[in-house]
C-alpha cells in the first residue's frame, strides 16, 4: 500500500473513525480530542494492514482498522479514568493532610513537626514530604526526620523528597 492508497483509505474511514469517537464519548474528554484519538488509531490500523501486506499475510481492512481505531479511543478514555481517579487520590491525601496539620496545630499549640504528622497520619515522612511538595507547604523538621535525612540524601530515590 502506497502512500497515495493510505491517503484515500484514511479519507473513506473517518467517517467510521468520527462514528466510533461519538459511540464510546463518556463526557470525560472532549468529543473532540477523542476524534483525534480515533484518527491515530485510524492511521495505525491501516499501516498494520500495509505491514501485513508487506509479509503477505493480508489482515482483513475493515475490521483491522476498526479495531485499531476503537483499541486507540479506549486506551485514550482509560487514561483519562487513571488520571481522574489519581487526582482524586492526591486531593484526598491534601485534604487529609491539612487536616492532621490543623488539628495537631490546636492540640500543641505551634506547627506540627514532618515526624509529628507522620505518625498522626500513620503514613512515612517521604509521604507527608511528598503532599507536602505539591501543596508548596513545609513543616518544621523533626527529630525522625533529620536523622534520616543523611539516608535520603545518600539516596538518589528519596532525595527528591528532600
Amino acid at each position: 500500500m502506497n502512500e497515495f492508497q493510505k491517503a484515500d483509505l484514511t479519507e473513506e474511514f473517518m467517517p467510521l473513525a468520527m462514528q466510533i469517537a461519538a459511540e464510546l464519548d463518556n463526557g470525560t474528554i472532549p468529543l473532540e480530542d477523542l476524534t483525534q484519538e480515533a484518527f491515530l488509531g485510524l492511521v495505525a490500523g491501516l499501516n498494520l494492514v500495509a505491514e501485513s501486506d508487506e509479509r503477505g499475510e493480508g489482515l482483513p481492512l475493515d475490521r483491522t482498522v476498526e479495531q485499531a481505531i476503537r483499541e486507540q479511543v479506549l486506551l485514550a478514555l482509560a487514561e483519562q479514568k487513571d488520571y481522574m481517579e489519581r487526582d482524586d487520590r492526591l486531593v484526598a491525601e491534601v485534604e487529609l493532610l491539612n487536616e492532621s496539620i490543623n488539628r495537631l496545630t490546636g492540640e500543641l499549640g505551634t506547627k506540627p513537626t514532618i515526624d509529628e504528622v507522620a505518625n498522626d497520619m500513620g503514613i512515612p515522612q517521604s509521604k507527608v514530604l511528598e503532599i507536602l511538595k505539591l501543596m508548596g507547604e513545609t513543616l518544621p523538621e523533626g527529630e525522625e526526620y533529620k536523622a534520616a535525612r543523611e539516608l535520603w540524601e545518600d539516596n538518589p530515590m528519596l532525595r527528591k523528597f528532600l
